[in-house]
């Protein structure tokens, strides 16, 4: 198994509304509520290449993109917010979340002096259990009452860094 994490300017524009568009294909719900979204985000990271770059990057599994990430860092040193998440749902269910969650994680943590990690999901997503997997901690939920009610609840989940406890 060969898992590399690669610049996303690698790659050609359209290439993370794909996988957002796979990752959630398991309900169409998904893309009704969250496509201009996934549009949005693509076109931002590549009008915005040195974001992109610093911010996020797309798993690869023998070559082949699989995954994408990113990462909200304009309030740090407070958090750093995780962003898009997603896995191409041939790929679910093999680890390849965790990996790039724990990716992220590790890039995330080479900001000193930061003190938080945050994520806001969807109760009815695998993305729980992920979170909570690899140190996320549920500090919050909210009701989802808007169009993407059948998703679940709003959860927040974060991550104290230890940097934090020397404050």
């Amino acid at each position: 198994m060969k898992i590399e994490f690669k610049k996303i300017t690698d790659f050609h524009r359209g290439i993370l509304y794909d996988i957002l568009s796979d990752a959630y294909s398991f309900d169409k719900r998904y893309a009704i509520c969250w496509n201009k979204n996934w549009k949005q985000a693509d076109d931002f990271f590549f009008d915005n290449p040195t974001i992109a770059d610093a911010y996020g990057f797309v798993t690869c599994y023998n070559g082949e993109p699989i995954g994408f990430i990113c990462w909200d860092p304009r309030n740090r040193p407070e958090y750093v917010e995780i962003g898009h998440n997603g896995i191409r749902t041939a790929y679910k269910g093999n680890g390849f979340g965790k990996l790039q969650l724990c990716e992220a994680i590790r890039r995330i943590k080479e900001d000193d002096g930061l003190k938080e990690i945050r994520v806001k999901t969807n109760r009815n997503l695998l993305a729980p259990k992920n979170y909570e997997r690899v140190g996320f901690v549920l500090c919050d939920t909210e009701e989802n009452n808007g169009e993407a009610a059948f998703s679940g609840d709003y959860l927040y989940y974060k991550i104290r860094l230890k940097s934090s406890e020397r404050n």
